[in-house]
């Protein structure tokens, strides 16, 4: 019985790893949709956020494999995870000064 409850657990975090990395990619698409792309192609359609979380999923299946392969210990899993987490939230960041910047 403990293993279904260890996989249940492993289940739910790669599904919340998951839901965060599309609803903050997401946030960064709908903002960058509006401040960069609609000035400039004003014929482009307007989308809401979960279509920017929608499109997201979708580039997704076009991301690349890491193909550079390092041995372990030359890896720090904790500053990769770091910086997974915190990747979005600095894009957005940097997008708004540049927003700030042209306009």
């Amino acid at each position: 019985m403990e293993i279904f409850g260890i996989v249940f657990l492993f289940v739910a975090v790669v599904a919340l790893a998951l839901l965060y990395g599309a609803v903050s990619w997401g946030l960064v698409m709908y903002k960058f949709w509006y401040w960069f792309l609609l000035p400039v192609f004003p014929s482009l359609p307007q989308i809401t956020f979960l279509h920017a979380v929608g499109l997201m999923f979708f580039i997704g299946l076009f991301k690349g494999v890491e193909t550079q392969v390092l041995k372990k210990e030359y890896k720090d899993e904790t500053s990769a995870t770091l910086a997974a987490l915190l990747a979005p939230w600095l894009t957005l960041i940097v997008g708004w000064i540049v927003w700030l910047v042209i306009y």
